[in-house]
């Protein structure tokens, strides 16, 4: 019984001194502050479902356009050539609706890809299980 208290004492206290060490971490704060700073992902979220779901309406249910424009190499050109048979209203907005919603899709896809490359140096010294019960213990804090 005493060696079962010593071994649980043992490695209560191991991962108490892990997290400490953790908290500290200059890559682990980065890290943090990447995760809370939603605001970028959320805008550039945002921007790609209002810009994808605009463009897409402009489509309709016209399951042969969409074909034709997904199978398409240039699809600006195409945009081009085949807005007057969609709800566009010209060809430069088809265009521009066609970049905000690749624009905005890069955006999300570069602050996704911040957080992705931080967590995985991170996972390089610590396990996922502590960075995960770190950060959902500062965060408890902080609110």
């Amino acid at each position: 019984m005493r060696k079962i208290f010593y071994i649980l004492t043992f490695v209560f206290s191991t991962s108490l001194y892990a997290q400490a060490s953790i908290e500290t971490d200059q890559l682990y704060l980065k890290y943090e502050a990447e995760y809370l700073d939603n605001s970028d992902r959320a805008k550039y979220g945002r921007a790609y479902e209002e810009s994808a779901s605009d463009f897409q309406m402009k489509f309709g249910a016209d399951q042969k356009r969409i074909k034709a424009f997904n199978e398409s190499k240039d699809k600006e050109r195409w945009l081009q050539r085949n807005y007057s048979k969609l709800s566009f209203e010209s060809a430069q907005q088809a265009v521009d609706l066609y970049n905000s919603m690749l624009t905005s899709k890069q955006n999300l896809d570069a602050a996704n890809d911040r957080l992705k490359v931080l967590y995985e140096e991170l996972k390089t010294k610590y396990d996922h299980a502590l960075i995960w019960q770190t950060l959902q213990n500062r965060i408890k804090q902080q609110q």
